[in-house]
């Protein structure tokens, strides 16, 4: 996989209201009551959803068989009038597309990808091969429980053109220091299930971010433990880390982060809002970042979409930091 130094991004505009989001599901099946609500939270925020029979399709634990999965997702990139994709869920099955995507087709009709979680690996490999920003988010089957600052993050991120900073609502320095790079990552497992396949992201000079959900400490431990073995991290220029949902005690979690990365020679900061929990705030991957793991910042160097402008600061509950 390309690395995204070396990455031109293509700039997108900015997502204006009346515009068409498509819908993908290229992991799990969803339940149909948390979907439709989160449908309805993006109607309340001014897009229009377009939904297709495919995206209802079941094949056992997936939404549908890889050709039905593969083919919504392709037909979706090469709609013009559909302006961003949103993923519906995540789960399990999106790595099972990689080796399929028509990336010539997709870099000829760029429009953004969103999602988190199982998505993590179309995101990561259509952003370096295709050079299409893409968003680390709440999927869709998320937005109806989603608080205040997840959605006023999320609309931000998508309809505005500022450089985005975010600050750790609960700051943990692993390792002191500051870094700058792409950013790119996202769920540790899916990360983690990639490792020595072509797939695994080239993290070189990246930011990577990490997160997971209902992981135990130990495997917590496993998973970073083969990154390092493998060599994944070795050239990344930072680690960002979100939040690790019923992954047990904060206090053990992080002393298992610290026992595994503070040897790294490189920042790594804890305590971001990204990932399974609430606030879930929307990430850019693709484009630029500071890094200041000593401050518990990470700040974009430009907008993700549109014109770069001022900055919008979010700040995160639980934030001991004076402005």
């Amino acid at each position: 996989m390309q690395s995204l130094q070396r990455r031109h991004m293509k700039r997108l505009p900015a997502l204006a209201k009346g515009d068409q989001i498509g819908v993908a599901a290229p992991a799990s099946p969803f339940d149909p009551d948390r979907f439709f609500s989160g449908v309805e939270v993006l109607k309340a925020m001014g897009f229009q959803v377009v939904l297709q029979d495919d995206v209802f399709s079941r094949n056992g634990y997936l939404a549908g068989t890889d050709a039905q999965r593969l083919s919504l997702l392709h037909g979706l990139f090469a709609d013009p009038a559909i302006k961003a994709i949103w993923c519906a869920r995540g789960g399990y099955g999106a790595m099972r597309l990689l080796p399929h995507l028509d990336t010539t087709a997709i870099a000829m009709n760029p429009k953004p990808l969103i999602g988190s979680s199982d998505i993590t690996s179309l995101l990561n490999f259509i952003c370096a091969e295709c050079g299409i920003v893409g968003f680390h988010a709440p999927m869709i089957t998320t937005l109806s429980d989603a608080d205040e600052k997840t959605l006023s993050s999320l609309k931000s991120a998508l309809t505005g053109d500022r450089p985005l900073v975010f600050e750790a609502g609960f700051p943990e320095t692993i390792v002191s220091g500051c870094a700058t790079g792409p950013v790119a990552g996202g769920n540790l497992s899916t990360l983690s299930h990639l490792t020595g396949t072509p797939f695994f992201p080239d993290f070189s000079g990246a930011i990577v971010l990490l997160e997971d959900v209902g992981e135990k400490p130990y495997r917590i431990d496993r998973m970073l433990t083969q990154l390092l073995f493998s060599g994944g991290l070795d050239r990344a220029a930072g680690i960002c880390l979100g939040s690790f949902q019923n992954c047990g005690e904060d206090d053990h979690v992080i002393s298992v982060i610290k026992d595994r990365l503070s040897g790294l020679p490189i920042p790594v900061a804890a305590g971001f809002s990204f990932g399974h929990g609430m606030p879930n705030l929307t990430l850019p991957l693709g484009i630029e970042a500071r890094l200041d793991a000593a401050q518990g910042t990470l700040s974009y160097l430009e907008s993700a979409l549109g014109c770069p402008d001022e900055e919008r600061i979010f700040e995160e509950p639980g934030n001991r930091r004076n402005r």
